[in-house]
């Protein structure tokens, strides 16, 4: 079975949770190009963002596991310059989706009145003038987490449910089946064994405090309650006539 996954923290918490047959088949890419591998059979499995679903209507979605936010744990970060009342134009760096781009929108139209400009920022020299929304684990070495505001954050109070930032996706209905029986009690199995997956990784000492202290506001599991949150999120784009219709999703 191939998989496919992100590059960041998270989907390598998942990666490690697999047997290790999987894991020898896991291709790690970035989270833009994850809905296409799926969708042309390049890989059988892939955990990709949720809004790639707007364009992916037919792929089956996993109701046992996918990755979602409600705190200060979060896949992406904002950046604000401080002493600045009003934010006009955004730079997006690291793995950045259509999630990154679409919700930034919705949140600065319906929270602030503002139609915030989106520049891709592909500077080698991070400027302390601008302001940024970064996705991926650059949040953890090129930037200060602990200066960022959490994108999840902002989406989980917008749509009062968990923020449900990547999905299991698939063409096929019956090795996604398969694919979950790996998924067994995922989060208690992450919170027992997170001290030492972290250690794995090499991230600094305040970056594995950080995850473990927060390991509440993730989660890998989803539930009722993330797949109501999904389809809030999902509902976002049609309000704001960014999609021209709404659509069940196929959970399996």
């Amino acid at each position: 079975m191939k998989v496919v996954i992100p590059q960041n923290i998270y989907a390598a918490i998942f990666a490690m949770n697999l047997p290790d047959e999987i894991k020898g088949d896991i291709k790690v890419t970035a989270s833009s190009l994850i809905a296409n591998e799926v969708e042309k059979e390049n890989s059988d499995i892939g955990l990709m963002p949720s809004f790639d679903l707007l364009n992916h209507k037919e792929l089956y979605i996993s109701k046992k596991a996918a990755l979602s936010f409600d705190g200060l744990l979060s896949n992406t970060y904002f950046y604000f310059v401080p002493g600045k009342e009003k934010i006009y134009e955004l730079f997006l760096r690291g793995d950045v989706s259509s999630n990154e781009i679409i919700l930034s929108k919705i949140l600065f139209s319906e929270r602030f009145d503002s139609n915030i400009k989106l520049t891709l920022d592909t500077s080698e020299i991070i400027d302390e003038n601008k302001n940024y929304i970064i996705t991926g684990n650059d949040n953890f070495g090129s930037f200060d987490f602990n200066k960022g505001i959490s994108f999840a954050d902002q989406i989980a109070e917008l749509i009062d449910f968990p923020y449900v930032n990547y999905v299991w996706a698939s063409k096929d209905e019956e090795k996604l089946k398969e694919f979950n029986n790996f998924f067994n009690e995922l989060d208690k199995s992450v919170e027992d064994r997170i001290e030492i997956i972290l250690q794995s990784m090499n991230f600094r000492k305040e970056v594995n405090e950080f995850i473990e202290e927060n390991l509440n506001s993730v989660y890998f599991e989803i539930t009722e309650n993330e797949i109501a949150g999904l389809y809030e999120l999902l509902k976002l784009p049609y309000f704001h006539g960014i999609t021209k219709e709404m659509f069940e999703l196929k959970l399996v």
